[in-house]
């Protein structure tokens, strides 16, 4: 009887929870939220996938985020690494705790009423003293919008933030005592 049910109910789950996915995190470490951290440092997404006006935004986005909400955690500040990493002494990075990532898969697709957006991104969360990410965080965000109601450069935007909170939210919640 309750199989059955169950099996009534399942049709309403799959509707409830949407057809894309969401938010993936791999743990491939356990990170300590409890350390004190002086810095955190946040390494220029590559964003050469994704038009030009795109993904410097999102990057400014995601790291006035994180230092909106550092309060959370025992970070102290996140910090832009202003050199690409090729340039960074690998003596220094190695002792660091940096994030790195990407952003990719940028599709715009429009008819003649409406258009629907596409994005993908990834990062990485390397600890101090290890060569291998600790954690991976991969989005992939989608915008609907109607021609009537929005234009390409508002949606792009809200494209763009909605990528933003999502990378960032996963970040915080690991360092969340």
């Amino acid at each position: 009887m309750i199989f059955r049910k169950f099996l009534l109910l399942l049709p309403l789950i799959f509707l409830l929870s949407g057809c894309t996915p969401g938010v993936v995190v791999k743990d491939f470490s356990t990170i300590d939220p409890n350390i004190e951290r002086e810095s955190l440092y946040i390494v220029p997404f590559d964003a050469t996938l994704v038009p030009a006006d795109f993904g410097e935004p999102i990057f400014n986005q995601f790291v006035d985020i994180l230092n909106a909400r550092r309060k959370f955690t025992k970070v102290r500040r996140f910090a832009i690494l202003k050199e690409e990493l090729k340039d960074v002494e690998p003596a220094w990075l190695i002792n660091q705790t940096y994030i790195s990532g990407d952003i990719w898969g940028y599709v715009q697709t429009s008819g003649c009423c409406s258009t629907d957006l596409k994005v993908k991104a990834r990062i990485y969360l390397y600890e101090a003293g290890k060569s291998t990410p600790s954690f991976e965080v991969s989005v992939p965000v989608e915008h609907y919008f109607d021609h009537d109601r929005s234009d390409i450069t508002k949606a792009k935007a809200d494209l763009g933030k909605k990528l933003a909170l999502d990378l960032a939210e996963a970040v915080i919640r690991k360092f969340t005592p």
